[in-house]
């Protein structure tokens, strides 16, 4: 065995230390999720069977930081559901594990909304007709709930603007401070 046949196996068996630190650390953070996802899953589990309806799977999943459309929370619903309609932890865990891994589902909303109202307006200021029209028919669009809870929300100028900057701001914070 000559030297550069020692270093190829230092730089193979460096490769594999490397390997089994790296599947470690991802078992520290894979318990981790399972331990902090377990403590929200069982606030919605009501009867304690382990086992949450499908309708919760969004609560769930937002109470834990992630911030799925209703499209991906529909398909999750369909892909870890038992035949009662109902998700137990244990195949919800591992789509949470994946979408954190894969970095799905990230909360980017101010991004988004500053990005969404540049695209209407050139300032800080949107017509409160203008957005409720777009809040309503575009996108996943608001319900006549979601709009009400919007409109207590927000300041309206009386010329009928809304100050999105300071909304989105303020918005932030409060759900920043829940956490």
């Amino acid at each position: 065995m000559d030297l550069s046949d020692d270093e190829d196996l230092l730089m193979i068996e460096e490769e594999e230390e490397d390997e089994s630190q790296k599947e470690d650390v991802d078992s520290v953070i894979v318990e981790d999720i399972r331990r902090r996802l377990f403590d929200v899953f069982k606030m919605f589990d009501e009867d304690c069977d382990g086992l949450i309806e499908t309708d919760d799977v969004g609560h769930v999943l937002r109470s834990f930081g992630l911030n799925p459309s209703q499209t991906e929370l529909q398909l999750v619903s369909e892909q870890t559901a038992k035949k009662n309609g109902r998700v137990s932890f244990e195949d919800l865990l591992p789509r949470v594990v994946s979408a954190i891994q894969n970095e799905e589902w990230k909360d980017d909303t101010p991004k988004q909304i500053h990005a969404a109202f540049q695209v209407i307006t050139s300032n800080n200021y949107v017509q409160k007709d203008t957005l409720l029209q777009l809040l309503t028919s575009i996108g996943e669009p608001l319900t006549p709930q979601e709009v009400k809870q919007f409109l207590n929300h927000v300041s309206i100028r009386g010329n009928g603007d809304i100050d999105w900057v300071a909304y989105v701001k303020d918005t932030c914070e409060m759900i920043a401070s829940r956490d």
